[in-house]
């Protein structure tokens, strides 16, 4: 029955769900990632994005493969990126080995991406910002943590309402 009410919801209230929940996650994510000391505070909204989905299982898989993705990518580079210089072989060969471990732990496209986007991000980023890597893990999870709490709110509060 669940399943077919969000089915029957007309295309204009889905939107409007969604960005009404990536609108509001996204300045909380913003706000909580500031007060943890954050120097790069869109990295947590940037997450709610990417985890707010369309249905709560949805969010929750992409939210682990986020998690996941980001720790690889920045648990292969972190340590590269004081030594190798930053151009396109660089990033290219990192994102190779980083590719390799993601596979390791899950053979899932997503999960290849995610890490990528790490590696790519941390690789260009830490040597102008020795804070960034752990920015980038911390705010990953604080805008993980916020898409899903207020995922399952939406699931839980505002749907039962709409549902037929």
């Amino acid at each position: 029955m669940k399943a077919a009410a969000l089915k029957s919801r007309p295309p204009w209230m889905k939107i409007s769900i969604l960005n009404f929940t990536m609108g509001v996650g996204s300045a909380l994510a913003w706000e909580l990632a500031k007060l943890a000391g954050s120097e790069h505070p869109f990295l947590a909204p940037v997450s709610v994005i990417l985890c707010t989905k369309s249905a709560f299982g949805k969010s929750v898989r992409f939210s682990y493969y986020r998690l996941l993705g980001t720790l690889l990518g920045v648990v292969v580079t972190f340590w590269a990126a004081r030594y190798i210089p930053v151009n396109g072989w660089s990033i290219g060969s990192m994102l190779i080995v980083a590719g390799f471990f993601s596979f390791i732990f899950g053979r899932k496209e997503v999960l290849v991406r995610e890490t990528a986007l790490s590696v790519a991000l941390v690789l260009s980023l830490q040597q102008k910002s020795e804070a960034y890597a752990l920015d980038r893990i911390r705010d990953t999870f604080i805008g993980v943590a916020v898409a899903l709490i207020l995922q399952l709110l939406v699931d839980r509060i505002i749907s039962p309402h709409h549902r037929q």
